[in-house]
């Protein structure tokens, strides 16, 4: 007999709204709350919070990630849509996190997706060439060490351990529940090694995961355009908000 926790279930729509959520306060704290801690009318505990929160949603866009490059038909029109939502993100992050127009040490994480989207790309070109398998093997680590370089010298958003958990999770890549969860699991463990302690709580995460049972969700031209300018627009009103009150 089914129970109500039974049919409970997430889609990656579902997932993409709660990366979009925690995203948002991890960027309100990054921006407005920085800000007021500066002047003293917030409190370190509020800004801590507020950044914790937001170490769900980056392990959701790998995630998803890894899954839209399994499923999606056209490679290049995905490329070309993330690539083209970085570039126009980049002026507002900048601006929103760092206060300048123009902030070449830390860039937007829509890069690092695009670079692990490559990536996997030429795991995928790799898996085609039928070459042994302990072949196979030595070019994907040249191409994960290659991706993180990149990302390591282009700055981008959690640069070589956001390229290392994007890799994990594709080699780990079930359509297992459990499975799943372990995958997310072990990306997260990366970026905690190799970016910051504070990665831990992006744990959380593996709770909606566990009901979350590979359905797409709500789909369509709308809702996709909502998904890829919500990154843009709300960090273009984030750096608004922060100009005209700090």
């Amino acid at each position: 007999m089914l129970t109500p926790m039974n049919k409970f279930e997430i889609t990656g729509t579902g997932l993409k709204i709660i990366a979009v959520i925690t995203m948002l306060i991890d960027h309100i704290g990054a921006s407005i709350i920085r800000h007021m801690l500066i002047t003293g009318s917030a409190t370190a505990d509020l800004y801590s919070m507020t950044r914790a929160i937001g170490r769900m949603a980056f392990p959701i866009y790998c995630y998803l990630l890894v899954e839209g490059f399994i499923h999606t038909k056209n490679i290049k029109k995905y490329a070309l849509r993330l690539f083209l939502v970085a570039v126009i993100s980049e002026v507002a992050f900048d601006y929103a996190i760092h206060d300048s127009y123009l902030y070449l040490e830390h860039n937007n994480v829509l890069w690092t997706l695009l670079i692990g989207l490559g990536v996997l790309y030429c795991y995928s070109l790799v898996e085609k060439t039928g070459f042994g398998l302990e072949y196979q093997y030595i070019l994907r680590i040249i191409i994960m060490f290659a991706g993180m370089l990149i990302a390591y010298l282009l700055k981008v958003d959690y640069k070589y351990s956001g390229i290392c958990c994007i890799s994990v999770m594709y080699y780990l890549y079930s359509n297992d529940r459990f499975k799943r969860l372990f995958s997310v699991s072990f990306g997260i463990l990366i970026l905690t090694l190799m970016s910051s302690k504070l990665e831990l709580y992006a744990y959380y995460i593996l709770i909606p995961m566990y009901f979350y049972k590979g359905k797409r969700g709500a789909d369509g031209k709308v809702i996709r355009a909502f998904f890829y300018l919500f990154y843009p627009i709300h960090l273009l009103i984030l750096g608004i908000v922060t100009y005209l009150l700090f």
